[in-house]
């Protein structure tokens, strides 16, 4: 059985200084703290995969970072320096977030999406040119994974230090997964730093670098995504499910 504290450290490389780093972070909504004292940390060139089961504090996690969700306690620090707060001057400062529910405009045009982004149509274009053909389509007319690339390529397109992604695959196809997957480790490649959540574990593991697992709002395991990955029927029975993460699951009862 994996311990809570179980912490990997073998890898030897020498590290780059973390480009977002998570320091004792305690978030919540109203009085209700959903993360305890969360510390985490993404340097530039790699990717972070962050898993956990359902409630584990994933997308909280994302929103804190991203200045969506003050802290209660803790702090959030870009580039070694406290974050601006708000989401919008963490944006100003280099950061980009890609939400669950697809962050785009249904009613405007692909085109007129990319437009919006801090990036040029033809640099969102040169990073999907999967797109160009659906420029002048509306948005609500475009298909679930076309609607994620365009999300990615005007996130990318806009240079970001780092870039959130909550569920970026959720729902697509095997071929539309892998092309944005493939489309964030090239990110990397170029020194972006990355953070992501994830539900094909299996896949995350193939594009990450490092992999933090959260349960109830602590991060109880991380390590290097080769490591993880050997572990991972041991991680998603202990972590990994909706009976491992629900503390009154061994009574067969529920709080409310």
């Amino acid at each position: 059985m994996i311990q809570a504290e179980d912490r990997v450290t073998s890898d030897p490389r020498p590290k780059a200084e973390p480009i977002l780093e998570a320091v004792r972070l305690e978030v919540g909504y109203g009085h209700l703290p959903v993360l305890h004292g969360l510390s985490l940390a993404v340097r530039p060139g790699e990717i972070v995969a962050l898993l956990g089961a359902n409630g584990a504090g994933k997308t909280t996690t994302l929103m804190a970072l991203a200045g969506v969700l003050p802290p209660i306690s803790g702090s959030v620090l870009l580039d070694g320096r406290p974050a601006p707060e708000g989401a919008h001057r963490r944006s100003d400062a280099g950061m980009a977030l890609i939400c669950e529910d697809r962050s785009v405009f249904m009613g405007l045009t692909c085109r007129e999406n990319l437009r919006l982004g801090r990036g040029s149509v033809e640099e969102s274009l040169a990073l999907m040119p999967e797109l160009e053909p659906l420029l002048d389509r509306k948005v609500g007319l475009m298909s679930g994974g076309e609607q994620q690339m365009l999300t990615l390529a005007r996130a990318l397109a806009g240079s970001p230090k780092v870039l959130l992604a909550d569920e970026l695959t959720l729902g697509l196809a095997p071929l539309i997964v892998a092309r944005l997957l493939t489309r964030l480790r090239a990110a990397a490649d170029r020194g972006v730093g990355v953070l992501i959540v994830e539900e094909r574990v299996k896949r995350a593991l193939q594009v990450a670098d490092r992999v933090c697992v959260l349960r109830r709002g602590e991060i109880v395991i991380e390590g290097t995504a080769a490591e993880m990955g050997s572990r991972l029927a041991e991680i998603e029975a202990s972590y990994l499910s909706a009976a491992a993460d629900d503390p009154t699951a061994a009574s067969g009862g529920r709080d409310t």
